[in-house]
Order: structure tokens, then sequence, then C-alpha cells
């Protein structure tokens, strides 16, 4: 079934993307990506949800078994930084 949905533009050129077209595209929840593919020469603008797949694991398997043996130890370990943390696992 297609409808006609309208939204308001704001003085900044933003609008708020009314509740039938985030059912239709499954929108949620705050900070999901949603796309806009523009024909320009036919003054049309398509909207699409975008989901975003990692290119590769947070972790290596070695790493995910370091971290796992960490929690594990006695008194556990803490890091300043991600890097601490990252250089900390790749250690032999």
């Amino acid at each position: 079934m297609t409808q006609l949905v309208t939204a308001t533009l704001s003085s900044k050129g933003q609008i708020t993307l009314p509740k039938a077209a985030r059912e239709v595209l499954g929108l949620k929840t705050a900070g999901e990506l949603v796309g806009f593919l523009v024909d320009s020469e036919a003054h049309k603008v398509e909207l699409t949800r975008l989901r975003v797949v990692p290119e590769a694991p947070d972790f290596t398997e070695e790493e995910y078994r370091k971290l796992l043996r960490l929690r594990k130890e006695r008194g556990g370990k803490t890091f300043r930084s991600s890097k601490a943390f990252l250089d900390h696992l790749k250690k032999p």
C-alpha cells in the first residue's frame, strides 16, 4: 500500500522522519543510519535503512582467549587506554 506522509522542514533544514516511514524501514532506536538515494534529474529522493557490517572482528581468536584468561587471574588487571590493553594482549 502506498500512502503520502508529510513532514515539515525546520529553519535548519531538518525534518522528523514520520512514524509510518520509521515503521516501514524498521527503525526503532536513536543512532540508526538512514541513507538517501538522490536522483537530481528526476527530482526524486529514495529513503533506505543502512546496516553497517564491521570489516573485521574487534579481537582475533588469540586475543580473545588471552582476554578470557586475564579475567580469571587473581587481582585482575587494569589499563589506562585501549592501546595499552591491546599491547598487553599481543604479548606472548
